[in-house]
């Protein structure tokens, strides 16, 4: 008795599961093929914008046929903007986005969906760019920075307008250099242009500066620095060249102990790092990091210049490529 009390209720669960009306719907959701992709410039002015065409974006696959909808999410509105519907109605060929006003980071989303009865689910992809915007005041992306003992040089080649001090026997700009006929700009993005100045090849460099002004020699670097030894490091010199500024409210030099930043001689330097040219493309490295600029000077051939790295007061001497190599320009004036 007490054997069959154990087997009936596990035979009739048994028969109740194989009864038609008891069976188990298959409720597992199905996964689309294919991929998404968007991109947006890494670094973008508040405002400007990119055009995107849905009919190159349409990647997504469904292996039972069904139509995929397509639509982007401004994800700084919380807008949806849809260009093709679940049932595959083209609304519109074309989206444009536009970077907020507000510097900061923003993201666009694509995003593939499917019609409310499939078993298929969306699919989405994002891109996050950085708004920047030009300028050394509260608004733009650098600041910081410290006006007090400066005047304004305006170079009439393109009407930029740096601010400068002098340092010794020299007139010294404290921006980076940002003439565009010559160089590139960090990432390849124009807009970097006016905000971390234009990157160079040394060969670029001779010739880039203002009329009137030009690159300074390793000799005119080393003088910054009392009693320093030319062709040598100079230890002691970082702190009183790097300025304590922010990029959209980020601290741009990391804080070390045995480095003092007091940008004494009002020199500003910024860690924008380099970049390394192969093959006609440019990668670029060691922003937050390095500061580094060109001198006039060359050596076995190759140019030398002269750079600060985050964790040490000591301004380096490097001999780079002449043309391989890209960095920032300070120039000078007698």
């Amino acid at each position: 008795m007490k054997l069959n009390n154990i087997l009936l209720p596990a035979l009739l669960v048994a028969a109740l599961a194989i009864l038609p009306g008891c069976k188990k719907e298959n409720t597992e959701t199905k996964t689309l093929s294919g991929y998404l992709s968007v991109e947006l410039p890494p670094y973008m002015g508040g405002g400007e914008t990119k055009t995107f065409m849905i009919d190159t974006l349409m990647t997504l696959i469904c292996p039972d046929g069904e139509t995929i909808g397509y639509y982007f999410r401004d994800e700084t509105t919380q807008s949806n903007d849809t260009l093709v519907t679940a049932d595959g109605k083209i609304l519109k060929h074309y989206y444009t986005y536009t970077a907020p006003s507000t510097k900061g980071d923003a993201k666009l989303t694509l995003a593939g969906f499917m019609g409310r009865d499939s078993k298929y689910s969306g699919f989405s992809t994002s891109y996050t760019t950085t708004v920047v915007f030009p300028g050394l005041s509260g608004s733009g992306s650098i600041t910081g920075f410290d006006k007090e003992g400066s005047w304004t040089y305006r170079d009439f080649r393109d009407g930029r307008t740096y601010y400068c001090s002098i340092i010794g026997d020299l007139f010294w700009m404290r921006q980076n250099l940002a003439w565009d006929e010559a160089g590139v700009p960090f990432e390849g993005c124009g807009v970097m242009t006016d905000v971390f100045g234009r990157y160079y090849t040394w060969e670029e460099a001779q010739t880039a500066c203002p009329n009137g002004w030009r690159l300074p020699t390793d000799a005119e670097v080393v003088a910054l620095q009392e009693n320093a030894a030319a062709s040598k490091d100079i230890p002691g010199l970082a702190g009183k060249l790097m300025a304590d500024l922010y990029f959209n409210d980020t601290r741009m030099w990391e804080y070390w102990r045995d480095v003092k930043i007091t940008d004494e001689l009002c020199f500003s330097a910024i860690p924008v790092g380099y970049g390394l040219v192969a093959e006609g493309s440019y990668d670029f490295q060691g922003d937050f990091k390095y500061a580094v600029f060109w001198t006039s000077d060359e050596e076995d051939g190759y140019g030398i210049c002269r750079y600060i790295y985050q964790n040490k007061d000591i301004v380096y001497r490097g001999r780079m490529s002449k043309t391989d190599f890209v960095a920032p320009v300070r120039c000078v004036m007698e």
